[in-house]
C-alpha cells in the first residue's frame, strides 16, 4: 500500500496547515510511502503522525530544529522526504555533553527482489527457480520478470531444499545486478552525510554474513561436496555485489573524511567475530527470541539485523547511537532498542523506500528493467 502524510491527515479530517507539517513542501506531503497501515496520531493538537508506535513522521525542517547540526547536510530532495524519527533530542544532548560517545550506524540490503536467482536442478532433470531475496519459487521454473508477483508460488527455497535434499543434483545462481539503485546509494550516502554533519564516528554494515547464514540453513541437508560448491558459487556473486558497496564507501570516505569509520562485512573477520560474540548477551535471551520469527530459515539472519544498530557499542563502546536507515528497518530498530535498553540510548532517522520508474513498485521490489542502476544524485530531485 502507498500512503502520504496529506492523505493520512485527511483521513482524520486534519489539515496539514493546522499541524507541524504546515511549512513542509507539497512534494513531501504527497510523497508516496510504501508500507503497511501502521500509522496513528497520538497527539491530535499537533497532528504528529507516528509509525508502528515507534517513530514520528517529520519533515527536514523539524529535524533541524531538534538536531541543529543536521542542517549542514545537503543533498538534492532532502526536504521532499518524510522521515521517521525518534530520540533526536537525546542525540543532541549527547553531542553537547559527550560527543565522543555518539556514533551513526547504517547500511544497505545487498540486493533486492529479482536480482539474484537460485536454480535448483533435480536428478530427473527438472529445474525450479527461486528469488533469493524472498525465497519464493517462480511459477513453473520460469523467471517472468515483470509478472513475478503473480507467478511466485509453491514452497520457498529453503523449505524446498529441506524436503528434496536427497534428489538435488545441482544448484546454480545468476545475478542480474549490474550496479546500485538510487535507494542503495541513499543507504550508503545518508549515514556518511549524517555522521559528517554531526562530526561523529560511523559504522557501516554490509550484511553479507546474514545472506550466507540463510544459505547455510537451506543447504545443510545436502551432501558435503555439493554444499561446498554451492557456497563457493554463491559467495562469488555475494562478494561481487559487496564490492560495489565497498567501492562507493571508499569514494564517500574520500569525500567526507569520517574520523572514525568501521565497515563490517564477512571478509572483515575480526569485526564479524566481535559482532557475533558481543551481541549474544543481549539477543540470546528468551524474551528477545520469543516471537522473533516463525521462519527458522531466517532466524540467524534476523538476529543479525536486530543487532546491527548496536554495532557502534560492540566496536567502539559508543552508548548513544543514531540509526540512519530505511523505514523498512523500523522493527529491527525497535527490537534492538528493547534488547539493549539498559545499556544504550538509541535514536533513529529512517527514510522511505523510493519508487521505481513504473511508480508501482519500490526500487527494492521492482523488476530488473525498472531498477535504474548507477543513478546517483544527478537529476535526482524530480525522480520520485
Amino acid at each position: 500500500m502507498f500512503y502520504t502524510i496529506r492523505g493520512l491527515l485527511n483521513a482524520h479530517c486534519i489539515r496539514p496547515e493546522d499541524t507541524i507539517y504546515r511549512d513542509c513542501p507539497n512534494k513531501m506531503l504527497d510523497f508516496k510511502i510504501a508500507s503497511g497501515d501502521f500509522y496513528e496520531i497520538p497527539d491530535f493538537e499537533q497532528g504528529i503522525l507516528r509509525f508502528k508506535n515507534t517513530a514520528n513522521l517529520l519533515g527536514f525542517d523539524r529535524i533541524a530544529e531538534l538536531l541543529p547540526e543536521i542542517a549542514q547536510m545537503d543533498f538534492p530532495a532532502r526536504e521532499q522526504f518524510p522521515y521517521c524519527c525518534e530520540n533526536l533530542e537525546i542525540i543532541e544532548k549527547a553531542l553537547l555533553e559527550h560527543p565522543d560517545e555518539v556514533c551513526v550506524e547504517g547500511g544497505p540490503c545487498l540486493f533486492g527482489e529479482h536480482e539474484v536467482t537460485a536454480f535448483v536442478t533435480m536428478e530427473d532433470g527438472n529445474e525450479r527457480a527461486f528469488d533469493y531475496s524472498t525465497g519464493k519459487a517462480y511459477h513453473s521454473g520460469q523467471v517472468e520478470e515483470y509478472d513475478a508477483y503473480e507467478n511466485l508460488t509453491g514452497q520457498g527455497f529453503a523449505e524446498y531444499l529441506k524436503v528434496n535434499a536427497s534428489f538435488v543434483s545441482c544448484i546454480r545462481f545468476e545475478s542480474g545486478k549490474t550496479g546500485l539503485t538510487r535507494q542503495e546509494y541513499l543507504h550508503v550516502f545518508l549515514p556518511f552525510a549524517t555522521a559528517a554533519a554531526l562530526n561523529t564516528a560511523l559504522v557501516m554494515t554490509l550484511p553479507d554474513m546474514s545472506y550466507r547464514k540463510y544459505l547455510d540453513y537451506a543447504i545443510e541437508a545436502l551432501p558435503e561436496t555439493l554444499r561446498e560448491k554451492v557456497r563457493m558459487d554463491f559467495h562469488e556473486i555475494l562478494y561481487g555485489i559487496s564490492d560495489m558497496y565497498l567501492k562507493l564507501i571508499e569514494e564517500l570516505q574520500n569525500r567526507f573524511r569520517i574520523g572514525r569509520l568501521a565497515v563490517v562485512h564477512e571478509r572483515n573477520e575480526a569485526y564479524v567475530r566481535i559482532f557475533e560474540n558481543a551481541r549474544r548477551p543481549f539477543i540470546e535471551r528468551k524474551k528477545i527470541l520469543h516471537g522473533l520469527t516463525r521462519n527458522d530459515s531466517k532466524l540467524e539472519a534476523i538476529k543479525d539485523y536486530i543487532s546491527m544498530p548496536a554495532l557502534p557499542y560492540y566496536l567502539f563502546g559508543s552508548r548513544t547511537i543514531l540509526e540512519v536507515n530505511s523505514m523498512d528497518e523500523t522493527d529491527s530498530y525497535r527490537k534492538c532498542k528493547r534488547a539493549h535498553k539498559e545499556t544504550l540510548e538509541l535514536g533513529c532517522l529512517l527514510f522511505p523506500e523510493l519508487l521505481s520508474r513504473d511508480q508501482e513498485h519500490t526500487l527494492y521490489c521492482a523488476p530488473l528493467s525498472f531498477k535504474d542502476y548507477d543513478v546517483t544524485w544527478s537529476g535526482w530531485s524530480d525522480s520520485q
